[in-house]
């Protein structure tokens, strides 16, 4: 009989998929993991929670700022030991963990209040795409920076995830997906702008991915930031060969999710 790794002796496998969803949206709270897991009872998933919280692997933090007295949850060090050691498995859609960025597990829980509500945000983005799929019986493929991290075509930094929506009759749409925090520099919103561009220009994801290029999808902090980005997008686009743009804003989004009608395309 294979022998286990002794630390995974201690574990459930409801508990391994918990330290996989941190390693991968790296904060997520009580409802956001219990919604992933398609788990119906509250309390089994808080047994869970409070025993990784008391054994060392999981960090647990409140704040106002989040959802009320919701707790945040994020990796601390001894999952990085448990992690390291957890073989990939196909059949339950376990990738590798990548090894280098377990290494920031050691800095996880000092991580700002700004950063963790980002963080969060993809989370509800994601949990949003799900329902919308389910809804149109179509299939999701989201990767987000941690499993986007190593394909070395990609547009640079990353983008906070890309995704694609796999109709039921069999037309598939992709997207970049971009979110800015709050009172981000005009010069930050101008740059990703014109990177995004020359991406395109350049035909790396064309030439390299052999698709077509993705919606780009920009999410910005207030309609503020919003009106700057689609008043400087129109101004430079020269020609109609371009990606699409789509803007909305955090508010659209944790109000009515991520959708057709919260997603304002810049013609």
């Amino acid at each position: 009989m294979k022998k286990l790794h002794p630390l995974h002796l201690t574990l459930k496998p409801r508990q391994q998929e918990i330290l996989i969803l941190l390693y991968r949206f790296r904060f997520l709270d009580r409802h956001q993991i219990q919604t992933m897991l398609n788990h119906k009872h509250m309390e089994k998933v808080r047994l869970w929670l409070n025993d990784l919280t008391q054994q060392g692997y999981i960090h647990r933090s409140y704040s106002k700022q989040f959802r009320g007295e919701a707790a945040i949850y994020c990796l601390v060090t001894k999952s990085r030991r448990y992690l390291k050691n957890l073989k990939p498995d196909k059949e339950k859609g376990r990738e590798t963990i990548n090894k280098l960025l377990l290494n920031r597990i050691y800095r996880e829980k000092t991580l700002s209040t700004t950063f963790r509500k980002h963080c969060m945000l993809i989370a509800d983005i994601y949990l949003s795409l799900l329902t919308l799929v389910n809804k149109n019986k179509a299939k999701l493929h989201f990767y987000n920076k941690i499993d986007l991290y190593g394909i070395n075509y990609l547009i640079m930094p990353y983008p906070d995830a890309y995704f694609a929506i796999e109709e039921a009759k069999g037309t598939i749409k992709r997207y970049f997906l971009d979110v800015f925090d709050e009172l981000p520099p005009r010069m930050i919103l101008r740059r990703r702008v014109r990177q995004y561009l020359r991406y395109y220009d350049k035909g790396e994801w064309q030439d390299q991915a052999k698709k077509p290029f993705p919606e780009i999808l920009l999410i910005c902090p207030d309609e503020r930031s919003k009106s700057y980005v689609v008043r400087f997008v129109k101004k430079i686009f020269e020609y109609e060969d371009s990606p699409s743009f789509y803007l909305s804003t955090w508010q659209e989004i944790q109000k009515k999710g991520i959708n057709r009608q919260v997603l304002h395309k810049l013609d």
